[in-house]
């Protein structure tokens, strides 16, 4: 059954086809890649030696294209909600004391600030903690 190039063809097309509409990335794609091959070795007649090529080359096409699929999936950490404050530079609204919140625009957005300084109205600020509903922040000098 497996013997002509014709099977290994649309085997190797049934594959592809299936990896372009499966979420999985390239999987199926390194099998049909293996039936290509297979199709090739058909002029030998060997059945044997299809076989082996078809999964010779998928293992390989696995090991091979995994490093490179995972360098491409991976996608850049960033933070999210509040904690994308952190690092940003804000305007103070409202006086800030250390023992007296403040008011800050961040985004267009009002927060209540905390600072272990004191920090003038109209002052520039950068958020270094998120705390509650309340963020941290110190100084741009």
């Amino acid at each position: 059954m497996f013997e002509n190039w014709l099977t290994w063809a649309v085997i190797a097309a049934i594959l592809f086809i299936y990896e372009m509409v499966s979420p999985t990335v390239f999987f199926f794609a390194c099998f049909g890649l293996g039936a290509v091959f297979a199709a090739a070795t058909t002029v030998f007649g060997l059945m044997w030696l299809n076989w082996a090529v078809f999964f010779t080359v998928s293992l390989l096409a696995i090991i091979f294209s995994r490093p490179l699929v995972n360098k491409l999936m991976k996608k850049p950490s960033r933070p999210a909600n509040v904690d994308a404050l952190i690092n940003q530079e804000a305007v103070v609204l409202e006086e800030i004391k250390p023992t007296k919140f403040g008011r800050i625009r961040i985004e267009g957005e009002e927060w209540l600030a905390e600072s272990s300084e004191e920090i003038q109205k109209d002052s520039r600020v950068k958020i270094i903690e998120v705390k509650g509903v309340r963020l941290i922040v110190k100084k741009i000098d």
